[in-house]
């Protein structure tokens, strides 16, 4: 399903019908999915449809734009550095437009939202949860439902910690595609307490294509924050 459609178009792939009729000098757009019908009339009836992975946390109407893992305790000797993989949920973004200028037309997903608190009530954040278990290297998946997260995590401190949370701002976030939906990041944990996440620009594999991003075309006055500081714990 994920790719590049020219007007009028109808793709379908695990349950999901995307379409754009015209009908005379305007067009329809349509998204049946399990338990929803989705229709919108546009104006034009010329023009492109990007359909790709976008960022998990559009739904259901942009609560937070932290995403926080929590995944079975890994344990890191002081300076070591072990690669995971960690599956996250997938959401859909439909974007339309021409040459380089699209707008975000709709957002779906197959997975139902969470969300948690990472942190105090009064100075905390609330995030969208992914409850994951750990792999060594990417597990098999169904790109319209899951994508795979390539974390690497250092340990720079001098004592052994447990790490079992990894939280990441969105605003930066870069999401690819190809077999399977991916995000690379790192994690460099000081403390029990405090450690540092970022997102990488880079495709964990060869070949794979980047995501067309929902961030850009609603935030623009919001600058990337790149890294993010986990300053309430990175364990139970």
């Amino acid at each position: 399903m994920f790719g590049i459609y020219k007007i009028p178009f109808q793709t379908d792939a695990g349950g999901i019908t995307v379409s754009v009729e015209v009908e005379g000098e305007t067009s329809t757009y349509r998204r049946v999915a399990p338990g929803e019908t989705l229709t919108k009339r546009l104006g034009y009836r010329e023009g492109r449809v990007i359909i790709n992975p976008v960022e998990p946390v559009n739904l259901p109407s942009e609560v937070t734009g932290m995403l926080e893992f929590h995944f079975t305790p890994v344990t890191l000797r002081p300076s070591s550095r072990i690669p995971v993989c960690l599956k996250f949920p997938v959401e859909i973004g439909v974007f339309v437009g021409a040459a380089e200028n699209y707008t975000l037309l709709d957002v779906f997903s197959l997975a139902r939202p969470k969300y948690s608190l990472y942190g105090t009530p009064e100075n905390g954040f609330i995030t969208r949860h992914v409850e994951c278990e750990v792999f060594e290297s990417a597990p098999p998946t169904d790109p319209l439902k899951e994508g795979v997260l390539f974390l690497a995590i250092r340990n720079s401190g001098r004592d052994w910690v447990e790490v079992s949370r990894a939280v990441f701002d969105v605003s930066a976030l870069r999401i690819f595609h190809g077999r399977m939906v991916a995000i690379s990041g790192e994690m460099e944990v000081f403390s029990r307490l405090v450690a540092e996440t970022r997102v990488l620009d880079l495709p964990p594999e060869e070949g794979m294509k980047q995501s067309l991003r929902v961030f850009p075309t609603k935030r623009l006055l919001i600058p990337e924050k790149q890294p993010f500081m986990m300053e309430y714990g990175v364990g139970e």
